[in-house]
């Protein structure tokens, strides 16, 4: 075997080793969660992810009730790469948006798969919504536009739900111009 050979090994090894430590990680977390009885969704880049952005994964944000918030941060202290958040307030040129779980949202999930774990997803239409609200791009490191535009390309989007939701997060005046100027509204 040739030292290039030799090398593209390693490497497919050390990729095997560190999806399996991934799956190892989140499936634990999973468990973690399940076991605390705490209803969670992945949302933010990661839901993008699932809805069809082939962009990289660099952390794991996960939304709770507000009510699960501590209990959900003491089950995944000790593992690293996950960020737990409840009943976001965000302030933007508009005003605040409020970005949080409830029954609604939580019968509305979809499983799917992430590094090999089936895990709970946010709606599509919900993640849109919170990406609509952020609207961080690549000067921030940031691709909010652009997993919108991924997740409508590879989902069919709910447009009652849709707008219901922006509403309810109290987003009308900075979610609906930009979906009306990307045509989903």
């Amino acid at each position: 075997m040739s030292f290039t050979g030799q090398f593209t090994g390693r490497l497919e090894d050390q990729k095997l080793r560190r999806g399996k430590a991934i799956h190892d990680k989140f499936s634990a977390s999973r468990n973690k969660l399940a076991k605390a009885d705490v209803d969670w969704v992945v949302f933010a880049g990661a839901a993008a992810y699932c809805y069809g952005s082939r962009r990289q994964i660099t952390d794991i944000d996960i939304l709770v009730k507000s009510v699960d918030l501590r209990k959900a941060e003491g089950v995944l202290k000790d593992i690293e790469g996950f960020e737990v958040v409840a009943d976001l307030e965000i302030e933007t040129e508009q005003g605040i948006c409020r970005f949080f779980v409830d029954d609604e949202m939580i019968d509305r999930i979809e499983w799917k798969q992430l590094f090999g774990v089936t895990v709970p997803v946010i709606p599509v239409e919900d993640n849109i919504v919170f990406k609509a609200i952020l609207q961080k791009g690549e000067d921030r490191g940031k691709h909010d536009i652009e997993d919108i535009r991924h997740m409508v390309e590879n989902k069919k989007v709910d447009l009652e739900y849709l707008q219901k939701r922006i509403e309810k997060y109290n987003a009308e005046k900075r979610v609906r111009p930009l979906l009306k100027i990307l045509g989903i509204l």
